[in-house]
């Protein structure tokens, strides 16, 4: 983008303990705004998944940084699953704690949480599993904290959110990490009545490249 000069704030998508979200235009484009709280961010968490990212190794990585490299990570991540056409969000900027990106919703209201999408999932799944061998296989990154709260459903299509944990699959504890993805994303379709077995989806996901 040419311009990214904020117009004005629209709404809060979303809060938590590390971060919130708003809904801004930038001239008439609308856009997601994140912003990574500073004072209640955990560093504590952030260092396991910062320590044993390659990419990241020689960052410096002292408490007064932590938060905004963690802002870089996650535009880091989006901006590499964009480049290998998996669902996510398009960053389009970041600085210090702020981080500018797509925003996924109508004019009304933001994309639903998977957790509250009320239409078809067996497709839906389908495409999420087709998603995550393209990242863990080609892209060679794994998510890390997948779950029904951190995928959004977009034109009948899952997409990733929340990826500043997401780590290099070279990870020391990628494997662990992924799965836990896993386990979370087969419970939560489980409850919902389609058969999904965590030993397929794991060799699924790690069975090779997609072409």
């Amino acid at each position: 983008m040419e311009n990214l000069s904020i117009s004005y704030v629209d709404y809060p998508i979303a809060s938590g303990k590390e971060s919130v979200v708003f809904k801004a235009y930038i001239g008439k484009k609308p856009v997601a705004i994140k912003i990574f709280k500073i004072s209640t961010i955990k560093f504590s968490t952030l260092e396991r998944y910062i320590h044993g990212d390659r990419r990241f190794e020689n960052e410096r990585k002292d408490r007064s940084t932590r938060v905004f490299l963690w802002c870089r990570k996650e535009y880091t991540n989006l901006d590499e699953l964009n480049r290998w056409k998996i669902n996510a969000p398009m960053p389009y900027d970041y600085n210090m704690n702020v981080l500018i990106m797509q925003y996924l919703g109508t004019a009304k209201s933001p994309s639903p949480q998977l957790r509250d999408y009320r239409g078809e999932l067996e497709p839906l799944y389908a495409e999420l599993r087709r998603q995550l061998r393209i990242m863990y296989s080609s892209a060679k990154l794994v998510h890390a904290d997948l779950s029904e709260y951190n995928v959004l459903v977009y034109r009948k299509k899952p997409y990733f959110i929340d990826v500043g944990q997401m780590v290099d699959r070279r990870h020391p504890s990628a494997d662990e990490f992924l799965r836990r993805d896993i386990f979370n994303i087969s419970n939560f379709f489980r409850r919902k009545g389609i058969q999904v077995e965590e030993q397929e989806l794991y060799d699924f996901v790690t069975g090779g490249s997609v072409e």
